[in-house]
Formats: structure tokens, sequence, C-alpha cells
């Protein structure tokens, strides 16, 4: 028995504590192999580094000026209400079923194992592109501080750095990779914090030549091509790819002190104040440009970059540079260790190639480094694969996050009509009667959005990325993991 101290700082928990997570994991089927080191702020911080409200930010800002101009700031307040139905579904099944890799656990245990299958394989591609993603972003946004024109080997020479050093930190344990995610957590929030007040101070006190509030309604894409159905709908998807990630809290859970309730409420919280803190700054900034809106996206700079150094001047700038690094690089580490618990979950019941290989833990260090060297090895081959063009990976991530949501949804839903989703205990997060109404909603909200992820021509290339990705795990499922699963070979127990 371990007595295991919380990330928070606090005082060590009682052994009898980890003893009832444990005994409530083996309810669930398996042995406590994973190191609980996580409390409740690292859930929510890992939860808040997935979203990273500055990764997203600072990479897509010109997108809706693009297409329908200052308006797109609109577009957060449909999101948001949206994709809490989401959550709160999310929610609702972590408290019922604390197990790592959740939406496969969910799926299988509440539709079947085929079923959970190709939910855990979506779910596992769409965490493999966000590492893939995050590293290209790191590369993308911060080979121009290095190299005055950096060349794509350079932008990719850099993703990889960071992608190995990550796996470094992941590989040495949870609460080595978990420390400084929360650190880069901290930074975030105090950063963005700190941001946000200075520029409310600059727009409405001393800033020179701001943007006026009509911005905010202007309708005038700086594109020049006229507003239509889809251009709205891919507008759309700034606020949609921000608000990624935030289930992490859930795929740890066993790692997780009192996963029941702390996976919920992190998830809660991380999507609350990153979207409260995203279209703050999204406004702010935008109020915030200097001079003629088309004259900051024809620069070369990065706007969000460029739009702090020319307000608050280059120490600011550089201030910026370093919240911006430290948000992305701890989203890298969240990343990473989702995407190891996943494919770890996936194989230690089986059901990847090679399964007894990846589905190792390090006994002293509580880390299942199969899954991680593999993980880093397939997000360094994508990045190539991309050459470094971080809004085509974003395209594939925010598509597979969605298909994710979408099979994950349906599925509580039929669990739900078969009678099938168990209870939870008193205190834990639970929908009741809203249960099926916003399942619903969140349906209807997710299938809208993987229409816009695969419709438009320009989200071809990431639909066929996707789909590539689908047809292997079908093809592995029809070749070799169906006859296992109906063997009892593969799968998680009591599904």
């Amino acid at each position: 028995m371990r007595t295991v101290i919380d990330n928070n700082g606090g005082p060590p928990n009682a052994a009898a504590s980890v003893h009832s997570d444990e005994s409530d994991l083996a309810s669930l089927g398996y042995k406590q192999k994973l190191h609980r080191n996580i409390g409740a702020f690292t859930s929510f911080a890992l939860a808040f580094s997935m979203v990273s409200i500055n990764t997203g930010v600072v990479t897509l800002f010109a997108d809706p000026f693009n297409r329908v101009g200052g308006v797109g700031v609109m577009l957060w307040f449909l999101v948001i209400p949206l994709v809490a139905c989401i959550v709160m579904v999310y929610s609702h099944l972590s408290a019922r079923i604390p197990v790592t890799g959740y939406a496969y656990q969910w799926s299988s245990r509440l539709v079947g194992k085929t079923y959970g299958w190709f939910t855990g394989w979506v779910a596992m591609i769409s965490f493999l592109a966000g590492t893939a993603g995050t590293a290209s972003a790191i590369g993308s946004v911060f080979a121009p501080e290095i190299w005055a024109t950096p060349t794509q080997g350079q932008v990719q020479a850099l993703s990889i750095a960071a992608t190995l050093l990550v796996c470094a930190l992941n590989i040495f344990g949870i609460k080595v990779a978990t420390r400084m995610n929360d650190i880069g957590a901290v930074i975030e929030l105090v950063g963005t914090a700190i941001l946000l007040v200075v520029l409310i101070g600059g727009v409405f006190y001393f800033f020179n030549g701001t943007q006026g509030i009509h911005l905010l309604s202007d309708s005038t894409p700086i594109s020049g091509q006229p507003i239509g159905f889809w251009s709205v709908a891919l507008a759309m998807l700034l606020p949609v790819n921000v608000l990624l990630g935030w289930e992490g809290a859930a795929d740890l859970a066993e790692e997780t002190l009192d996963p029941r309730k702390a996976a919920a409420s992190a998830m809660v919280r991380a999507v609350a104040v990153s979207s409260i803190l995203g279209v703050v700054m999204f406004c702010l900034l935008t109020l915030s440009i200097p001079g003629p809106v088309p004259d900051l996206f024809s620069q070369a700079e990065n706007p969000v970059i460029h739009i702090v150094r020319e307000r608050l001047g280059a120490f600011a700038g550089k201030a910026t540079l370093v919240v911006a690094f430290a948000s992305i690089f701890a989203c890298l580490i969240a990343n990473m260790a989702v995407a190891t618990r996943m494919s770890y979950a996936l194989s230690r019941d089986n059901m990847l190639p090679f399964s007894k290989l990846i589905s190792g833990v390090n006994e002293r260090t509580g880390t299942p480094v199969g899954s991680i060297l593999i993980i880093t090895a397939l997000a360094i081959l994508l990045n190539l694969a991309s050459g470094g063009i971080v809004t085509a990976i974003y395209s594939m991530v925010g598509l597979t996050y969605y298909l994710t949501y979408f099979l994950t949804l349906v599925g509580a839903l039929i669990a739900h009509r078969n009678g099938r989703i168990p209870n939870a205990p008193a205190g834990t997060f639970d929908l009741g009667k809203w249960l099926v109404p916003v399942i619903v909603v969140g349906v209807l909200w997710t299938l809208c959005v993987i229409i816009t992820f695969t419709i438009p021509e320009e989200s071809h290339p990431g639909a066929i990325v996707t789909g590539v990705g689908l047809a292997m795990g079908a093809a592995w499922w029809l070749f070799k993991l169906r006859s296992d699963m109906a063997a009892g070979r593969a799968g998680p127990p009591q599904s």
C-alpha cells in the first residue's frame, strides 16, 4: 500500500482513501498498477492545459476575420453552451465508470465490445493527432523567434525536440509530468489574467487608435469573399477547436484520487474557466488591433504576438511569448499523457497489435513506458507527414474529437434506453431527469460539427486522413479483433 501526496501540495492522503480507490478499481475488473498521484487541482490543471486557450487563440486568431469579420466573436456564445452539454454527459459517466481509457471503457461496458473498440480507436487517434498538432504548434509559433526565416526542417526539428522532451518527462512518472503541467497551467492562468487586465486598461484608457466596439459586430471578411453558410460554420470552428480536450481528466482516472468526483469537477471547471477567458481574450485582442485590420493579418509575425508588442512594447511581447510557450508546452505534456493512457487502456485489454509490449507498466515510476514510446514515435511521424502545417493537423484533431463525442453520447443514449447506466455514489455528478435531453442536444451539435469538419472542400485533407485511420481500425477489427473478442481474449472485463 502506498501513501500518496496530493500534487496540490496538501497533506498526505489517508491510506484508507487510497485503498478505497484501489478497491473501486478492482470492482471494475482491474488491479491498481498506475500510481495515484493526481489531486483535485492537478486534475483541473490537466483538463485546462488540454484545452489551452492560448494554443487555440494564438494559432487560429486570424481565421474568423478571414471568414466573417469581427462578428466571429459572437459564435463563442453559440458554441459554449452546446459544448457544456457534452461536458455534463461526460461528467455523468465519469462518476459511474472511473477507469483509464474513459470513452472506450464507457462504450464497451454500456453498449458492447465492438462499439467500445471503435469509440476507443477514434479517441486514441484524436489524442495522437492532438499530440502531433500541439508539437507542430510549438514549431510554427516559436521557430520564427529562433530563426529569422525558419525552414520547414527547422520548424519540424523544434516540434520533434519538444515531443522527445515531453516523452522523457512522461517516462519519469506521472508525478513529474503533472508537476510540470501544473506549473504550465498556473503560468497560463496568471499570465492570461494579467494580460487581460492590462488590455482592459489599454482599450478603455491609454491605447491610441483602438478599434471601436463596432468591430465585434462587423461582418466584413478581410478575405473579401462573401459570407455564406459554410463561411459561418467554418468560422465557428475557432471556439470549437479551442474547447477541446477537457475530457483528459477522465482518461487518467486510475491515477486520480477520488476520480468519481475529481474528474467531473475538473472537466466542468476547465471548460467554464477556458470559455470565459477565451471569449474575453478574443474580444480584447480584437479591440486592441493597431491600425487597419487587414494590415495585421498581412504581416509575417503571429498576429496575437504582434498586437501585444505593438500595444505594450517589446518586453510585454517577450512575456507573452513565455506565457504562450508555457501554455503550449503544458498542453503537449497533457496530450502525451492522455494519448498514452488511452493506448495503454486498449492494449491492456488486448485490443491493439503488440498489446503485451504496449501495456507494460514500470513498477518504480508507475508509467506505461511502451505506450509512451509508441505514441511518441507515431506523433513524430505524423508531424513529419504534416509538413509542420498546424492548421491541417487541427482539422483532423477536431474531427476525431467530435467523432469520439458523438459515439460516446449515442452509446450513453442506447445504454439509458436499455437500463445499463450504473448508479453512482451519493455526492457525485448526476444529471438525473435531464440526462436524455442533454444527450439529444449534444448528439445534434456533434453531428453539425462533424459535417463542418468533412463537407467543405478545405476540410477534405483532415477528413481523408481521418478516414484512413478509421479504415485501419475497421480492418484490424474485421481480420483479428472480432474473433478475439468473441472468444473472450480481448475487451474489458464485465463488459
